[in-house]
């Protein structure tokens, strides 16, 4: 009888978690896509700047999780998180050397900050993949 309990709690725990997801994922459609709100103003630039148009990915893929969640496999659910975070990566990192070989992101005769505040700024007007970086480091605001 215990581990029925136990089971149980287990169920309510993952529909719990789905249903944060679902809504988180639907907030963060409002405030990227229409940009409303001072969060979404704020929020949509910010995240284009460090992942650049992929932002506009996330919330469709916590969308999807949020489904695959509700799959009893773990294994099955843990395969296709790595895989959408591997997807993520490359898309980035593919439309980072895009911008590279198009000649909107130089890196020749730069240091790497100066050219992480570039792939920044041309993230935050959704051009190229944006880039990951540490706001203590910026010498830029």
């Amino acid at each position: 009888m215990a581990k029925k309990g136990k089971r149980k709690k287990s169920k309510v725990d993952i529909n719990v978690a789905v249903v944060v997801l679902v809504l988180l994922s639907i907030l963060l459609m409002i405030l990227i896509y229409t940009k409303s709100g001072s969060i979404g103003q704020a929020l949509s630039p910010m995240l284009g700047g460090i992942m650049g148009v992929i932002k506009y990915i996330i919330p469709i893929g916590m969308l999807l999780i949020a489904i695959y969640m509700t799959h009893n496999d773990r294994e099955y659910f843990m395969h296709k998180l790595m895989q959408y975070t591997i997807f993520l990566i490359c898309v980035a990192a593919m439309l980072s050397i895009f911008q590279v070989s198009k000649g909107n992101l130089v890196i020749e005769n730069k240091e790497f900050s100066q050219v992480i505040d570039e792939a920044y700024t041309l993230g935050e007007k959704n051009i190229g993949g944006g880039v990951i970086r540490k706001h203590c480091c910026s010498t830029t605001n």
